[in-house]
């Protein structure tokens, strides 16, 4: 029930982000809308305002219909089926509220035709191949993003794995994962905080993009992005510092509140993350605006060249990363083989990791548990988890027909399922647990070496067999 709740408070959000990153594609940004190079009078004409106004149609509509399919994915008993159909809910939500855009693009690239066809033979100018380069802007000392500050952020964030080293033995809670999936977990999280200065330094090294015939209009337009890009990587360095403190909050927490202080941790950094992204996005808008008022635009990029007004995709280019045509940030030339192979091993081991996350979640879930007393030797087993105890190491063996407050350390936890490493908290001891915590009774096991196993079989009556089994067997 504790992750139903989780999934339904902490999840639903990410629905209004895509939406939201999506509403906004629709924004005209450097002469360019849905991907498409605007055309003269094209911003005042009332089929590119129908365009947009449609594109808006169909974006609430289809958000709509995701909302729809999320409650669905809410209805299943297991949580294995749940933790699938919310995963696959994300992806079919991104892929499927890119489709209005995708509309979008194609009505623009035909109103744009209607308008070329149009135009008498003369007045038409043939794209060119070149890519243009702004001489007197390449040859500006160019300035660098300030970088005090982001490594400062980034420090602080790794900071929390360093103090977790020395919380870990000398604040330790027996409750607590092995230091190293604690350390994995924060220092993971730590190093993201480095990849907005890797961004930073590489965006540094971007030549500026030929936005207008003015050189001085040009760099304007550059030192613009590059300030307020490097305001938004420190200050993500810094949120991403504060996560990582609040995650190793979170483990010294009671175990009951650790996943209500992940989960509201995680949405918290998301809302405070999109803020941040639509207020630079924003900020560079109106200030290049102030510089490109009035100047001509100019094209430097062809329409054939972007798939989708979002793929870029051109040979006689020699950059491998481009200024993207809508939204914030850059995005890859894929005419480039190392682009492309890096691109399509990334999305292979996303798809990976999803797949095989989910399936192990299912199996893990559904897999039925055994419990069973013979030939002198008490075994328990689900999917790849065994234990069997002799019965000359088992000192006490009793019958609880409630499960007692046990928190995971290691393993798995589940409504229907609970596996690996707990902790006791009423008597303050360690656990090997393999049981259905819906199926009581459970057998308590003591051993002579000091390990207990808290143990259950697929019913009750599969327990009960076993402990009678064993009780006669002594």
């Amino acid at each position: 029930m504790a992750l139903r709740i989780i999934m339904a408070v902490f999840m639903l959000p990410i629905l209004p982000i895509i939406f939201g990153a999506f509403w906004f594609l629709a924004g005209e940004k450097n002469g360019a809308q849905f991907g498409v190079a605007l055309w003269e009078g094209a911003r005042e004409h009332p089929q590119v305002q129908e365009i947009k106004k449609l594109y808006k149609q169909e974006l609430k509509r289809y958000a709509l219909l995701c909302l729809l399919v999320y409650f669905l994915t809410l209805l299943p008993k297991h949580e294995s089926l749940l933790i699938t159909g919310v995963t696959v809910w994300i992806f079919f939500t991104f892929v499927f509220l890119l489709l209005p855009f995708r509309r979008a693009n194609i009505r623009m690239l035909q109103q744009k035709r209607e308008y070329l066809a149009s135009l008498p033979k003369e007045g038409i100018t043939e794209g060119s191949e070149e890519i243009l380069v702004d001489v007197t802007a390449a040859g500006a000392p160019k300035q660098k993003s300030p970088r005090k500050a982001i490594y400062a952020g980034c420090i602080f964030a790794l900071l929390a794995p360093a103090a977790e080293l020395f919380l870990y033995h000398a604040w330790h809670r027996p409750w607590l994962p092995g230091l190293l999936a604690v350390e994995s977990t924060l220092l993971a999280t730590s190093c993201a905080a480095w990849c907005f200065l890797v961004y930073l330094r590489f965006y540094d090294k971007q030549r500026v993009n030929v936005l207008t015939y003015n050189s001085q209009v040009n760099l304007q337009v550059a030192g613009i992005r590059r300030y307020h890009l490097g305001r938004f990587c420190t200050e993500m360095a810094w949120l991403t510092g504060a996560f990582s403190w609040c995650l190793l909050l979170s483990f010294h927490l009671p175990p009951r509140l650790f996943p209500w202080m992940v989960s509201a941790a995680s949405f918290l950094f998301g809302a405070a993350s999109i803020t941040l992204i639509f207020c630079c996005w924003k900020k560079i808008q109106k200030a290049s605006q102030k510089y490109l008022a009035g100047e001509p635009m100019v094209g430097e990029d062809d329409d054939k060249h972007w798939i989708w007004g979002m793929i870029y995709y051109n040979k006689n280019d020699s950059r491998s990363f481009v200024e993207a045509r809508t939204g914030l940030g850059i995005t890859s030339n894929m005419a480039k083989p190392l682009m492309r192979y890096v691109t399509v091993v990334a999305l292979f081991a996303v798809f990976l990791i999803m797949a095989l996350t989910c399936g192990w979640v299912i199996l893990e879930d559904f897999t039925p548990i055994s419990l069973s007393y013979g030939n002198g030797m008490l075994v328990s087993g689900q999917w790849k988890t065994e234990y069997q105890i002799p019965q000359e190491d088992i000192k006490r063996a009793d019958l609880l027909e409630e499960l007692p407050e046990i928190s995971r350390k290691s393993g798995t936890s589940m409504e229907h399922l609970a596996k690996g490493n707990y902790y006791w908290e009423t008597e303050r001891r360690d656990l090997e647990v393999c049981l259905n915590p819906k199926e009581p009774p459970f057998l308590l096991v003591e051993c002579t070496d000091g390990s207990w196993y808290l143990l259950g079989g697929s019913d009750g009556e599969e327990t009960r067999r076993a402990y009678e089994g064993y009780c006669g067997g002594r």
